[in-house]
């Protein structure tokens, strides 16, 4: 009776596991299905947005005009590419009412730290356009030990933290930039690129645990079957 119960426990256990990846799938592709909608949306202006309806939903299409503070770069350390490592130059753009909003204008090789990339990352001088995805502070972020004369770095972009090395307050909202007018003159920062709204493994999964369940159901079957087949074929005793 106690192996019946565990075996029927165990098809529930993993008929259950596979209707709970296909719920995790329906909850993805509908996240994909917002975040695709946000992106291809005709950029917001960012400093209106702020004024009439505060922050943005994050990978909201924004744009921004101003100039670039060139002397309070952040890097965002620990950022690969292509299996180099780097990191995101973020630096705050000077929107015309005087705030600022940290811009995260691409990626870097770590190489270029040590004078092994000879192009430059300078942003461009004077008022800009910036047209990028709109993201919300990230807690939790470290500032990393930097030699001195170096652009601060840190780990994460918490906005706090981006404010303390940067020295500019910046507003409660980010934006990773998709295009520049005018754009970069030598191809540094490269544009970070947009999130890969794939499905990820919850399809694969739920019909693995499907699988696993139907061959639990047959698998224990047979061994009842070979068991009351085995008792038949006992002689009895008197």
């Amino acid at each position: 009776m106690a192996s019946h119960l565990f075996a029927v426990a165990m098809v529930v256990l993993m008929t259950n596991l596979g209707f709970w990846q296909l719920r995790r799938l329906d909850d993805r592709r509908a996240d994909n299905a917002q975040i695709a909608a946000a992106m291809s949306q005709d950029p917001s202006d960012i400093a209106a947005y702020l004024d009439t309806r505060g922050l943005p939903p994050e990978h909201t299409s924004v744009a921004a005009r101003g100039a670039y503070l060139a002397g309070a770069e952040v890097r965002i350390g620990n950022r690969s590419s292509g299996g180099q490592p780097g990191f995101w130059l973020a630096t705050p753009l000077e929107l015309a009412d005087g705030r600022a909003v940290a811009v995260v204008r691409g990626w870097v090789p770590r190489r270029s730290v040590v004078g092994l990339d000879d192009r430059s990352p300078e942003p461009p001088a004077g008022e800009v356009t910036v047209v990028g995805l709109a993201f919300d502070s990230v807690d939790g972020g470290r500032i990393a030990e930097t030699g001195a004369g170096e652009t601060p770095e840190i780990s994460r972009m918490d906005l706090d933290r981006f404010a303390e090395v940067s020295g500019v307050d910046v507003e409660g909202v980010w934006i990773r930039l998709r295009a520049q007018s005018p754009p970069q003159s030598e191809g540094l920062p490269e544009p970070v690129p947009d999130p890969d709204l794939t499905e990820g493994p919850h399809l694969s999964y739920a019909f693995q645990w499907f699988f696993f369940s139907a061959g639990a159901v047959v698998v224990y079957a047979l061994i009842l079957r070979r068991t009351v087949t085995g008792r038949q074929e006992t002689p009895g005793t008197t």
